[in-house]
């Protein structure tokens, strides 16, 4: 190319000839300053002098160096930081005193930031806080509640909603007040079609857990246990195991609620049930691979009169003394385990609540604190 123009050619006829912009020529005979192409090094090189002009000396470089390590030997308070180094040669009268900045960039060339970055721990996998849901041996639904949504007019929506973990099997139903008596018949028609998990999880709202006296558990906890479905109940006030549920309420309001205008009730069930409907085609293949649901019994009768039987599990964070509290009662866990996570099992069988110890840094190791025997009449001892 620039032979080409050497040879008589114009800019542009060599651009044509080359198949490049005149620009192109321009720069790359600047480039080449008289010089043949095989000779020339066209790998792109910063314009001015190698050694920028605000580089520190290596006088200044020694002096850095030699009070970092006067500091870290004989400082009383340990610091031989940029900011402790500035701030000893400003104590002892040195005329050249850099920046902070510039110290630091010092000690940075010369390898002398001993700094640790914050060690980032993996998030545990999901359902690691029960016993065979992280191995993907059982399944578990989660079920929340959202309020506070209106029709135009006043009329307020509110919507049952739950999902499974690992099959994301999405349930939703819009009613105008959602009671105990409706999350029962919506869970009983859910499980019925789909099968029933191992584990079904709430939070701690009245319609699900029941209403708030000492020992009293609700119609959804022995719809759960006349079913055999172990009912689990998150630690109020904190976020984390209702993760995915809540994740998909928020979505439910973007993608659904506030995209349409709806007429009434009627208007809102048609248009959930298309919605629905559409999220479980979308999520076919997981539903497939999730694991096995047990089919809804035959003869299975609804009694909300019946005694308890099988297990319940409550997550709570214990206080400052080591106690967790749930069923409007106060149980001292352990007085070593102060404000960790426990998992309590209650096991209506054996007349037992076990605790376990919990740790999102160490989850696969759940210790037992303490097993205490417990009933809805008796006081509660330990064992």
């Amino acid at each position: 190319m620039v032979a080409a123009y050497r040879a008589g050619g114009s800019f542009r006829e060599v651009a044509k000839e080359f198949g490049e912009t005149k620009s192109t020529v321009q720069r790359w005979v600047a480039f080449a300053q008289g010089k043949r192409l095989d000779r020339i090094d066209f790998h792109d090189k910063k314009s001015g002098p190698k050694k920028p002009k605000n580089k520190s000396t290596a006088k200044l470089e020694k002096r850095v160096l030699q009070l970092r390590k006067h500091l870290k030997e004989k400082s009383i308070l340990g610091l031989y930081g940029a900011d402790a180094i500035r701030s000893e040669m400003l104590r002892r009268g040195d005329h050249d005193v850099p920046t902070s900045r510039t110290i630091g960039n010092i000690l940075k060339r010369n390898g002398m930031l001993d700094s640790r970055t914050r060690m980032r721990r993996p998030a545990p996998p999901p359902g690691w806080y029960l016993p065979g849901l992280q191995q993907r041996k059982h399944e578990l639904d989660s079920f929340d509640i959202i309020e506070g949504l209106y029709l135009h007019g006043g009329q307020e929506v509110q919507f049952l909603n739950g999902i499974s973990l690992h099959g994301c099997l999405l349930h939703s139903m819009a009613m105008a007040t959602i009671t105990a008596e409706n999350a029962v018949l919506a869970l009983i028609g859910h499980w019925k079609q789909f099968g029933l998990p191992k584990y079904v999880q709430f939070d701690n709202d009245m319609v699900f857990q029941g209403p708030r006296k000492q020992n009293a558990i609700g119609k959804v906890i022995r719809l759960c246990l006349s079913l055999k479905v172990i009912p689990v109940f998150t630690t109020p006030y904190e976020q984390g195991f209702q993760g995915k549920i809540e994740r998909f309420n928020r979505e439910l309001q973007e993608k659904f609620w506030r995209r349409k205008r709806f007429k009434n009730m009627k208007d809102v069930e048609k248009h959930l049930a298309e919605y629905v409907q559409a999220h479980r085609l979308a999520h076919q293949a997981e539903i497939v691979m999730a694991p096995r649901r047990r089919p809804f019994p035959k003869r299975w009768q609804r009694d909300d009169a019946k005694p308890p039987r099988g297990k319940m599990i409550y997550l709570r964070r214990t206080d400052g003394s080591g106690r967790v509290r749930f069923l409007e009662r106060e149980f001292a866990v352990c007085e070593h385990w102060i404000n960790r996570l426990v998992r309590a099992e209650v096991n209506w069988d054996e007349g037992k609540v076990h605790f376990f110890a919990l740790r999102r840094a160490d989850w696969k190791t759940q210790r037992l604190l303490k097993t205490m025997m417990f009933s809805l009449t008796k006081k509660t001892t330990c064992d």
